[in-house]
């Protein structure tokens, strides 16, 4: 039976997606919720890199020090150490942040900040559905 170029494809994409998991060089996220649409789809599985250089558009995942929850959004303002974020449906996120008790009032402090989503050309990495596998896992482990 011969291979089709897009079965080797396939392959290959698999064969990269382990390699990137198990080397540490980047980690993955997976995507909950509609908040960073048409960014992000939910169930996306997205991947992110150490939180440096972090500035105003950068998106970034953190622990929300309100909810205990990771959030992915966008940064809408920078001030000093401070993050103030917001996911970029402008419908499921009409307000900052720090403004509806998703983080303090100055905002995520940089020490929460777990990481940057990785960018390359101003176009962001993800990957549609492959996230629902990680949610998944992560259910029935509670």
């Amino acid at each position: 039976m011969k291979m089709k170029k897009s079965d080797i494809a396939i392959i290959l994409l698999i064969a990269l997606i382990y390699i990137v998991f198990y080397s540490n060089l980047i980690s993955s996220a997976s995507v909950e919720g509609v908040s960073m649409y048409p960014i992000f789809q939910n169930g996306a599985m997205t991947f992110y890199e150490s939180p440096s250089n972090i500035q105003y558009h950068s998106i970034i995942i953190y622990k929300s020090p309100q909810l205990h929850t990771y959030v992915i959004h966008r940064v809408v303002r920078v001030d000093g150490e401070f993050y103030v974020t917001q996911g970029v449906d402008k419908i499921s996120n009409p307000q900052p942040d720090n403004e509806i008790g998703l983080e303090p009032a100055p905002g995520v402090p940089a020490n929460y900040v777990i990481g940057k989503v990785v960018e390359v050309n101003n176009y962001v990495i993800s990957i549609p559905y492959l996230g629902y596998l990680s949610i998944l896992i992560s259910s029935l482990a509670k």
